[in-house]
């Protein structure tokens, strides 16, 4: 679209954001000769204290003499990359003015929008007297919403600050879009039958989700890129993906809406895929398993690492979580009725026996079926 404002020809056009998706501009000005500008963003949706790198280049390749980065009237910077930090929320538009060797100007526009903690930010600045609490597939112990919904995410979120992080699984369908759903079949959490791998994301569309007790819900398997856009800037997520979803796959997903900066990447015990998600960039957070000391010692000395999950009787039977927490890491570990153990269901029935012996190991990060009834627990116990 071309329109004339002052005597001056601008030329709008859409802006070229790599790693974000967003609703963003680019305005180009015609000086003595006609130059494009490009802005590039990190992420068009950042969290709070996330780091947002935005660069600015020229079309064709040609040389620039100067930059100056703007906003709301004060100037950011003066060099082709520029790297920012935002601490409050809200909408933001980031101008930007280029000029080529030959005097020729451009400007251009970012509109970003800043909502939410950051994951990694919180985690540098994690209180070790704290526990924090993940809802086991999107679970708020709301018996009337299916696990790995977009109904759960949001009850998990309603709850106000109850759930720290949910914890969803995701799964590839025939037709590659990555949905929300635990088993290898959908034949246990839906009306329909089959494995995800065999059906198209429209097929399972036509099927509803339900509840543990076969009761039939309105609520339909989610996309991961809508659970995500749902729970943005409101709540953390883990992502158990292993043998379900390739990394970069889930990767890719997780970066067009915005969300690197909130989530986990959970790579079990697996070395490998560790190793290559850190390779990413820039880099998702991982969240992997620890098995022994020796295991401890090799996380500790991966970048990003920060938090490290054992098992509940690997908590409760050696001192596996102190040499985990003399490495520098945090450790979490999950109460679910598993393995023989049925700490989770217990603490319904008001005992939190389980619960005291899994504070006594320092655990940091607890997963539950039940986070309410966690959360006044700990509350009790002020580790809330």
């Amino acid at each position: 679209m071309i329109r004339k404002i002052s005597n001056i020809i601008y030329i709008s056009v859409l802006a070229v954001v790599l790693f974000a998706c967003g609703d963003d501009s680019t305005i180009e000005e015609q000086g003595s000769g006609t130059i494009t500008a490009r802005v590039m963003a990190s992420n068009a949706y950042p969290a709070l204290e996330e780091k947002v790198v935005l660069k600015v280049a020229l079309n064709d390749g040609q040389d620039i003499q100067s930059v100056v980065w703007t906003m709301e009237g004060q100037t950011l910077g003066e060099e082709p990359e520029l790297e920012y930090t935002f601490t409050k929320e809200g909408s933001y538009n980031i101008s930007v003015r280029v000029t080529d060797k030959t005097g020729n100007v451009a400007a251009a526009l970012q509109k970003l929008q800043v909502s939410g903690k950051s994951l990694r930010y919180a985690l540098q600045h994690f209180d070790p007297a704290k526990v924090w609490i993940m809802g086991h597939r999107g679970n708020s112990s709301n018996p009337n919403i299916p696990e790995n919904s977009i109904a759960g995410i949001e009850s998990c979120i309603e709850l106000g600050g109850v759930v720290d992080i949910v914890e969803v699984d995701p799964r590839m369908t025939k037709d590659g879009v990555i949905v929300l759903m635990h088993d290898e079949t959908i034949d246990r959490t839906t009306t329909g039958k089959g494995k995800v791998k065999d059906l198209t994301y429209e097929q399972l569309q036509s099927y509803r989700l339900k509840l543990a007790d076969g009761t039939v819900t309105n609520h339909t398997v989610p996309s991961l890129y809508d659970a995500l856009v749902a729970g943005r800037g409101k709540i953390f997520f883990d992502l158990d993906f292993l043998n379900k979803v390739s990394p970069k796959e889930l990767y890719d997903v997780v970066k067009s809406c915005g969300m690197l900066d909130r989530v986990f990447f959970y790579t079990s015990n697996n070395r490998d895929v560790l190793l290559n998600i850190l390779d990413y960039s820039p880099a998702p957070i991982p969240y992997p398993q620890c098995e022994n000391e020796e295991h401890a010692d090799f996380l500790s000395q991966q970048p990003g690492v920060m938090f490290a999950q054992i098992s509940l009787s690997k908590t409760l039977n050696g001192g596996l979580s102190t040499a985990i927490s003399s490495k520098g890491l945090f450790v979490s570990t999950n109460m679910l009725d598993m393995n023989g153990y049925t700490y989770d269901t217990q603490m319904t029935q008001g005992n939190y026996t389980g619960v005291d012996l899994i504070l006594s190991k320092g655990i940091n990060l607890i997963q539950t079926d039940h986070p309410q009834l966690l959360d006044a627990y700990l509350k009790q116990r002020g580790k809330r």
